[in-house]
């Protein structure tokens, strides 16, 4: 079982850039470290692999891991520990987060043409 642990940010953005390094997909999927910016609260998972952030108004940022499948446990750590809402690409990952009772609030057209529609969502009450 993973667990994760709340980290700083020079912590959580080493591992970050570590991740981003190592992996095309998640160097595609996550924003660049130096565009986190506000109040936000990191998780890293104890091998370092995984993290995710929760800024100050309960939204999920920053969501990566090098180990395929940990997604469930990425999210279910996160709901517990206070992401209530996020916002990501169309396909995949709506269905994804829906099946943890996030539910979809808003989308708009990707500011790249062609690209997918960005999608809010919120946890369900």
């Amino acid at each position: 079982m993973i667990t994760f642990t709340r980290a700083g940010s020079t912590i959580f953005l080493s591992v970050l850039r570590a991740a981003r390094e190592l992996s095309p997909l998640v160097a595609a999927a996550t924003s660049a470290p130096d565009e986190i910016n506000g109040s936000v609260t990191f998780y890293v998972s104890d091998d370092g692999a995984s993290g995710y952030g929760i800024d100050e108004d309960g939204t999920l940022v920053s969501v990566f891991s090098l180990i395929r499948g940990r997604g469930d446990a990425i999210v279910t750590d996160a709901i517990i520990n206070g992401a209530t809402k996020l916002d990501c690409f169309d396909g995949y990952l709506p269905g994804f987060y829906a099946r943890h009772g996030f539910t979809v609030t808003k989308r708009e057209a990707n500011w790249t043409h062609g690209e997918p529609d960005v999608v809010y969502m919120e946890l369900a009450a």
